[in-house]
């Protein structure tokens, strides 16, 4: 039940959901305590740092088109024995279109090449090729459903994640769900004027080609897999500028390294199948994430 791309539904904007405003920038910032690996008493923080960049152009027949791009860097210990801190990096475009089909009906479609490594040297290894096909049905002006497919070419073989989804603002603005599942759910109340709070959920699958040898053997790929429960508050600092706090816990949390030849036949969602692959790392247990992001948001005329 996780994707690469959860950050992907959280691009998609006002143009294709009820929402009035698009989040033009978003940079985040994450780390945890220290964790525990299995089986021994070495222990290793996650430091995360990215932006989520979209630029939405709305064209005169109501359609949109649709780019952007997506950087993130990620450190943390792979090998209880090594002294030294493993580091992944992704860099990702988005480039697509919004249609609108009819009234009731419109979709997005994205292409999502990427390059996601060590970066110690590029080549055809680490690049990697996504897509997303996302249909929106507007039930009424604050209600909307959603269905689609993801798909990416992931080191590990060929991945999909059905979703099914629906945004919802109450009719009188304070409370505002947002889901994408099994990828992604926001759900916030607002309490003050500029303050609000909630819960999300957030899943992810990604993998990173290591052109650095691990413990002496070289062409191997680390897969990052977590499920992200959070509860946080939300401020509007200006108009346009907001500040997420977050606190929440990982759970099945894993960043396990294979080597670049041992691969499954295919994953949908959560179930892999031909999945006989040996991994070479022990894992560290789950535990607390602290989470902060800035968002730059414009807000649409109503």
């Amino acid at each position: 039940m996780k994707s690469s791309l959860t950050l992907i539904f959280l691009v998609l904007c006002s143009v294709c959901s009820a929402q009035d405003y698009v989040d033009l920038a978003k940079f985040f910032y994450a780390n945890t305590p220290a964790n525990q690996f299995d089986s021994t008493t070495a222990e290793t923080r996650v430091q995360e740092y990215g932006m989520d960049v979209t630029l939405p152009v709305e064209l005169k027949n109501g359609n949109a088109f649709l780019t952007g791009f997506y950087a993130e860097s990620i450190s943390t210990k792979v090998n209880p024995a090594e002294p030294n801190l493993t580091s992944v990096y992704s860099t990702m475009l988005k480039l697509g279109m919004n249609i609108k089909h009819s009234e009731k009906w419109s979709g997005t479609y994205l292409l999502l090449p990427k390059l996601a490594s060590d970066f110690k040297s590029i080549d055809a290894n680490d690049f990697q090729l996504g897509a997303i096909a996302l249909l929106k049905y507007e039930k009424r002006k604050n209600l909307n459903y959603k269905v689609g497919l993801y798909y990416n070419s992931e080191l590990f073989g060929p991945f999909f994640v059905p979703i099914l989804g629906l945004y919802y603002l109450s009719p009188n603005e304070k409370l505002e769900i947002n889901a994408s599942l099994p990828i992604s759910a926001d759900i916030n109340y607002k309490i003050l004027e500029r303050v609000r709070t909630g819960v999300s959920f957030a899943s992810f699958v990604r993998t990173y080609y290591l052109n650095e040898p691990f413990q002496g053997n070289p062409d191997n790929y680390l897969t990052k897999s977590t499920n992200e429960v959070y509860g946080y508050l939300q401020f509007d600092l200006g108009k346009s500028i907001i500040l997420q706090t977050k606190v929440g816990y990982s759970i099945g949390r894993n960043y396990r390294v294979y080597d670049r030849d041992d691969n499954i036949t295919w994953g949908l969602s959560a179930f892999k199948f031909g999945d006989n692959r040996k991994q070479l790392n022990p894992d560290f247990k789950d535990g607390l994430v602290y989470r902060a992001r800035l968002i730059y948001r414009f807000h649409l005329e109503k």
